[in-house]
């Protein structure tokens, strides 16, 4: 049996994009482990080892430039045994282009060429909605300290594997 820390931090990746234009509060979504954890030269949390989130808040993009935003809470992992590790419920934010800068430049072309109706042509100007798909990688941590039945050796002295 290995000890498995809580705050030991867990590298996932989301299974399918979500964005903020489309998911909603809590639905939820498929992970995988990013890159092997080991503890003391022992496997106990496999690369490409599956798990679940959830999404906490979702905002979509809107007009004058606004930005989309959505919140992630990772929920667990299976470790090497089989069994769910919860991982810690800090929430991650992340946050689409913010477009304020086109949108004072398609006030100041709309002026030019519409001009007074132009002035308030930024009111049309919509934000970016934020999409997060499996190429971020996304930091979690265990929530609990665990024991784990571990058979296989990961090549790391001590630790983390990197």
């Amino acid at each position: 049996m290995v000890t498995l820390p809580g705050g030991a931090p867990v590298s996932v990746q989301l299974v399918d994009k979500l964005s903020s234009g489309t998911a909603k509060v809590g639905d939820t979504f498929s992970i995988t482990v990013a890159k092997d954890v080991a503890i003391d030269g022992w496997l106990v949390i496999a690369k490409g080892a599956g798990g679940q989130g959830e999404v906490l808040s979702v905002q979509q993009a809107g007009s004058h430039g606004k930005a989309g935003t959505i919140g992630l809470q990772i929920d667990w992992v299976y470790v090497v045994s089989g069994e769910k590790v919860r991982l810690s419920s800090q929430r991650k934010t992340e946050e689409g282009e913010n477009k304020v800068g086109a949108s004072s430049t398609a006030t100041i072309i709309s002026w030019a060429f519409l001009g007074l109706p132009g002035l308030f042509a930024h009111n049309f100007v919509k934000g970016r909605d934020v999409e997060i798909d499996g190429t971020r990688v996304l930091q979690a941590y265990v929530d609990n300290t665990v024991r784990v039945a571990s058979s296989t050796h990961s090549g790391e002295e001590a630790g983390f594997a990197k």
